[in-house]
């Protein structure tokens, strides 16, 4: 069986080893030591990385006989290796894992909430908590009790007792583990079952932020960052709201007063620019409708647009065919480096605007189709948009 050696120091970054046994793992090598300063992945914290005789670590787990797994990115023909920890990897963790065991005994105190489950990742961590519909003054005082905490540098104490002393320390949660437990504590403020690494005063995870929260399974679902995390997220923050003074050209404490009035201005703007669009368009519609040509009682409209958006010209249609009678309309546009063509026609007229669609598609080499009276297609060709169009008309007056 391996030694864990972070179970004993958390803060050791380096050893020497050797190798028990290498198995193939899917074409990556996995090499078990006699012991280890690689913590394996377990209890939401992910394994740590590094290398053993210069060679990458890219995962360490746990397999079915409880062996930690090493995998390398590749082989070592070496027996007796030497172990380096991603110092800078192990550090975050231990600041995440710790803040996370405040900030779970803070929601405890606080609103009685318990944390039902942990998961670390690479940019946040998250603990869902068995309380639903939290606000911003509860979020607030939480996380003044953990930066109270912080700002204390309790020492974090690691105790290994048997089941039957268990009793003797308030730990927040029941062991998943047999045999002898392995007890975090927060001086006087924590006590939980957990196999993960941690520092040893919490000074040293420096901040504890939440950022965002939300309802979840019944619960709440809670984003955290301790440490070099929360700064780098507040470093970030900061420039963002240093960019967006400049551009409202305004103080940081005018920007949200700002931005709603921003937003109002463009939603009258927005309004009044649907009101003008309609007018426009029924304007349009009802001039192609006088310019309309007329064969054997039915009236045609043909036009190409150059950069028209397919939507518009579909309201453009709609528009004619709701006023007009014996009404075919044919109408092409060029946008984004593709011709595109819209077939209408009113519920009075036989001809099939698919059929239509078809010749008019070969033209442009491309394809299309739809209904009876309505038909939509597109092709490369937009040379040759006019003569699509040119071609339509003339199937249509044959048909005729």
């Amino acid at each position: 069986m391996t030694e864990k050696l972070y179970l004993q120091d958390s803060y050791l970054d380096h050893c020497p080893a050797a190798i028990i046994r290498k198995i193939q793992l899917d074409g990556q090598i996995g090499v078990i030591l006699d012991k280890t300063i690689f913590y394996a992945t377990s209890g939401g914290q992910p394994h740590d990385t590094g290398t053993i005789n210069d060679v990458d670590v890219v995962d360490v787990f746990a397999n079915q006989n409880h062996e930690i797994v090493h995998v390398l990115e590749q082989s070592i023909e070496d027996s007796r290796v030497k172990c380096l920890l991603n110092w800078e990897r192990r550090l975050d963790h231990m600041q995440q894992h710790t803040g996370q065991h405040i900030l779970s005994q803070a929601f405890l105190k606080t609103i009685e909430a318990n944390t039902l489950s942990f998961h670390l990742g690479e940019k946040s961590a998250t603990i869902d908590v068995d309380k639903a519909d939290l606000n911003t003054a509860t979020i607030h005082q939480v996380e003044e009790l953990c930066n109270q905490i912080i700002i204390e540098n309790r020492n974090v104490l690691v105790h290994t007792v048997d089941r039957d002393e268990l009793h003797r320390y308030p730990t927040r949660k029941q062991p998943q583990v047999e045999g002898p437990v392995r007890i975090i504590e927060i001086e006087g403020f924590d006590h939980s079952p957990c196999g993960g690494t941690h520092c040893a005063h919490t000074g040293e995870i420096g901040l504890i932020k939440i950022w965002r929260h939300e309802n979840y399974k019944g619960g709440t679902r809670i984003h955290f960052k301790c440490g070099f995390r929360a700064l780098r997220d507040y470093q970030h923050k900061t420039e963002i709201l240093k960019q967006l003074s400049n551009v409202m050209s305004a103080a940081e404490t005018d920007l949200v007063a700002n931005i709603v009035k921003l937003k109002t201005e463009l939603k009258t703007a927005r309004r009044e620019r649907d009101r003008l669009s309609k007018a426009l368009m029924d304007y349009e519609a009802d001039k192609l409708i006088s310019e309309s040509l007329s064969y054997e009682g039915i009236s045609l409209i043909s036009k190409t647009f150059e950069e028209r958006d397919m939507k518009a010209l579909g309201v453009l249609a709609n528009l004619i065919i709701e006023r007009s009678s014996n009404t075919v309309i044919f109408f092409g546009t060029s946008i984004q480096n593709k011709a595109q063509l819209l077939f209408r026609s009113t519920s009075d007229i036989s001809m099939d605007m698919n059929k239509l669609m078809q010749k008019a598609c070969a033209t442009i080499d491309g394809r299309g189709g739809g209904q009876t009276h309505k038909a939509q297609g597109g092709g490369p060709a937009i040379d040759k948009l006019q003569l699509a169009l040119v071609t339509a008309e003339k199937e249509l007056k044959a048909a005729i």
